[in-house]
């Protein structure tokens, strides 16, 4: 039941890539309890916007499975889908939230969810 892998792109330059790359993601995959693949261009220095690189794949318990550094190249790794059942398992966030205590709005005025 929901998703199991987020993908998305990014182009941290080299102030807040060094700081918040890694840490974004691998907030991302403990708090939804699901992986993480990220993709980031190849550092350019004589470029006008310097990127960070550093693409990633982060497992649901928010370890790096795999990363690579800034220059080009590709990550190829396996994707084992049953360790997200165990996480949720382990740690069941999904059954401990607290909707008596709160109520999610739409913003667009369409209702509560």
């Amino acid at each position: 039941v929901g998703a199991h892998l987020l993908c998305y792109p990014g182009a941290f330059n080299m102030t807040t890539g060094p700081l918040h790359w890694e840490l974004l993601q691998r907030a991302r995959a403990a708090d939804n309890q699901l992986f993480v693949a990220t993709c980031a261009p190849a550092r350019d220095t004589s470029s006008s916007y310097v990127a960070w690189g550093h693409s990633t794949l982060v497992g649901p318990f928010g370890e790096v499975i795999a990363t690579i550094e800034h220059d080009e190249a590709t990550i190829i790794a396996e994707i084992d889908y049953s360790l997200i059942e165990q996480r949720r398992q382990f740690l069941p966030l999904r059954h401990q939230r607290r909707g008596d205590l709160y109520q999610l709005v739409d913003v667009q005025g369409s209702g509560s969810k």
